[in-house]
């Protein structure tokens, strides 16, 4: 003989309250839109916005805490690492310092990579020019601005961002002569030198480039 068992009170007032509870938890349950599952997560690295907020911040620090050209090619002459140490120059790497710089130059010849030029208080045995055109370089300007690549989300991104100070540099530059750049003007300069320390003091007739910032007919 089958035997039926009884829901008892108990049971009958568990099963109710079991209902009750999945009810209430599905009424609560509140479904997330893919938008918003992707801005619940890490916020994603953006090289042009990166970019932009670096290059702000160095047209507010750079020409501040700029030497004058012949100020520090003298120095270098002497003690590349005491003068380093001295200008609080940025270091990226073991081997390279980079120094923030400003002058008035005198065009010589503008080449498609190089802008050639002398500065007075330079003797003219040491080459001078200012990075032009391809030959413009946004990431020493990233790597003076102590930005890492730890800081960027990946290799790619980390390039991306000195890719994008370049052109903002260029159209800066652009902006400041007005395209126009003939022998025998005077320019307003600020930008980086990038040195490599080799323990040795820098000689007299080694080149030396500026990756500029801001290049500006002088008034």
């Amino acid at each position: 003989m089958t035997r039926h068992r009884r829901l008892t009170p108990f049971r009958i007032g568990g099963a109710v309250a079991l209902a009750a509870l999945l009810v209430a938890m599905t009424l609560s349950t509140r479904f997330v839109t893919p938008d918003e599952l992707a801005s619940i997560g890490p916020e994603k690295f953006d090289p042009a916005q990166t970019a932009e907020d670096l290059f702000a911040e160095a047209n507010q620090t750079i020409p501040d805490a700029a030497t004058p050209l012949p100020e520090l090619l003298t120095g270098l002459q002497k003690d590349v690492a005491k003068t380093a140490d001295d200008l609080e120059a940025s270091r990226p790497n073991d081997t390279t310092y980079l120094f923030p710089v400003r002058g008035v130059a005198t065009v010589v010849a503008a080449q498609q990579q190089a802008i050639e030029i002398t500065v007075q208080e330079v003797p003219v045995t040491t080459p001078l020019s200012l990075a032009y055109g391809p030959a413009a370089n946004g990431a020493v300007l990233r790597d003076a601005l102590g930005f890492t690549f730890g800081d960027a989300s990946n290799q790619t991104t980390y390039q991306q961002v000195g890719d994008e100070l370049k052109a903002l540099v260029r159209e800066q530059i652009d902006q400041g002569t007005g395209g126009q750049i003939a022998p025998g003007a005077k320019l307003d300069f600020t930008g980086i030198v990038s040195v490599t320390d080799t323990g040795m003091p820098q000689p007299a007739d080694k080149p030396v480039q500026i990756q500029p910032l801001t290049v500006e007919v002088a008034r």
